[in-house]
C-alpha cells in the first residue's frame, strides 16, 4: 500500500523545482570530474531520468542524497573520455585519481558535507578525509596549500556562476525530456487477432453514439412539447369544456364554478338596527365608553384645552424681550424662590 502523503507523492512541479535547482551543480560536476562539457551532460542526463523515476516513492528529504547517488554511481563519470582536459586554474584537477577528484569535487562543486558525502560515497569518514587529503594542492615542501585550497575553490564557483546560455538551455532540454514519462512501446496484434475496420463509409447512427443520459432527456422533451400541444389544441375546439359540461352556458360555468353543479346554500341574517344595539348597553356604563372620559371628568382642563390656542396667540403678541443682564437675574431670582432661598447678598 503506497503513502498518500505530499512527501511520497510530490507533484510534478515539486520534482521540476529540485532539479532546476541542482542542475548547475551537478552538470559542474560532471564537467570537472570526467574533463568534457558534453561527456558529463550525458551522464547528467542518465542520472535525472534515473532518480525522476524513483523519487515520487520517497520522502523529499531524502531526494539530494537520491539525486548525488545516481550522479557518483555513473560509470561514465569513472571513465575519462580521450579529449578530457582540466585548462586555466582547475588544471590541478588533471593530476588527480578519479576516486580523489570524486571526493574533492563533492565538496567544492556539489556542495556536500562530510556526512553527506560519506553516505553518497560509499565510504567510511577515514578514507573520505583520506582521499581529500590526497586532493588537496600541496605547497612546493609538499605540505597542504591552503591559499591554493581557496584558490581551487573561487575558480570552481567562479565556473558554475559562468555557464553559458546555451549551456543552460541544454540543461533545461535535459531537464525536461527526465520529467517526461517514456511513452509505451505498441505492439500490433496478431493477424488472427485483428478486429476489422469498418469501411470510411460506413457512418454510425446519432442516436447509438449518443450517451443513455442524454437520449432520456431528448425523449422528456419531446412528451412535453406534445403535451403542451394537445392542450393548447383541446382549448381551441372545446374552450367552455374545459370547467363545465359541453352544453352549458357561460353563466352557468361562472356559476357552478370548477365541477360544481348547483348553487351553494349560504345562510344570511340581518343585523338588528343601531338602535337596539345601543340599548343593549346598560345606563351606568356609557360614560365609562365615552371616548372623551378624561375630559368629562375635569371641566376646567377640557375649557383650558379648548382656549389654547387663544392663550397661545395671546403670550406671543404681548412677551418682549428683556435685556441680557435683567433676564440673568430674573432668571436667578427665580430660580432662588423656587428652592425657598433667599437671593440678598
Amino acid at each position: 500500500m503506497t503513502d498518500p502523503s505530499p512527501s511520497a507523492v510530490p507533484a510534478p512541479a515539486a520534482l521540476a523545482a529540485f532539479l532546476r535547482g541542482v542542475e548547475r551543480r551537478g552538470a559542474l560536476f560532471a564537467q570537472l570530474q570526467c574533463g568534457d562539457a558534453e561527456h558529463g551532460d550525458a551522464a547528467l542526463a542518465t542520472a535525472m531520468r534515473a532518480f525522476a523515476a524513483q523519487a515520487p516513492s520517497q520522502p523529499m528529504a531524502d531526494w539530494p542524497r537520491g539525486f548525488w547517488q545516481k550522479m557518483m554511481a555513473s560509470p561514465a563519470l569513472h571513465r575519462p573520455p580521450a579529449g578530457a582536459r582540466w585548462p586555466g586554474a582547475v588544471a590541478h584537477l588533471a593530476t588527480l585519481a578519479p576516486e580523489d577528484r570524486q571526493a574533492l569535487l563533492s565538496r567544492l562543486a556539489a556542495g556536500l558535507p562530510e556526512d553527506e558525502a560519506v553516505e553518497v560515497l560509499g565510504v567510511d569518514m577515514t578514507r573520505y578525509r583520506a582521499a581529500l587529503a590526497a586532493a588537496c594542492p600541496t605547497d612546493a615542501a609538499g605540505q597542504p596549500d591552503a591559499a591554493g585550497w581557496r584558490a581551487l575553490a573561487e575558480a570552481i564557483q567562479q565556473q558554475m556562476r559562468d555557464l553559458p546560455p546555451e549551456r543552460l538551455a541544454r540543461l533545461a532540454r535535459l531537464r525536461e525530456a527526465a520529467l517526461r514519462p517514456e511513452a509505451p512501446v505498441s505492439r500490433s496484434p496478431r493477424p488472427e487477432t485483428q478486429v476489422p475496420v469498418a469501411p470510411a463509409t460506413t457512418r454510425p447512427r446519432a442516436v447509438a453514439a449518443m450517451p443513455v443520459r442524454g437520449r432520456w432527456r431528448r425523449w422528456a422533451v419531446i412528451a412535453i412539447v406534445l403535451a403542451c400541444a394537445g392542450g393548447l389544441a383541446v382549448t381551441f375546439l372545446n374552450p367552455r369544456g374545459l370547467f363545465g359540461r359541453g352544453g352549458d352556458s357561460l353563466e352557468e360555468v361562472g356559476r357552478t364554478g370548477l365541477g360544481l353543479a348547483e348553487e351553494p346554500d349560504i345562510e344570511q341574517e340581518a343585523l338588528p338596527p343601531a338602535e337596539a344595539a345601543a340599548a343593549t348597553v346598560a345606563a351606568d356604563q356609557v360614560l365609562a365608553l365615552h371616548p372623551d372620559l378624561d375630559l368629562l371628568l375635569d371641566p376646567e382642563s377640557e375649557t383650558l384645552s379648548n382656549d389654547a390656542a387663544f392663550y397661545a396667540w395671546y403670550l406671543a403678541g404681548t412677551r418682549q424681550p428683556l435685556p441680557a443682564g435683567k433676564a440673568a437675574d430674573g432668571a436667578i431670582e427665580a430660580g432662588a424662590q423656587e428652592e425657598g432661598r433667599d437671593t440678598t447678598f
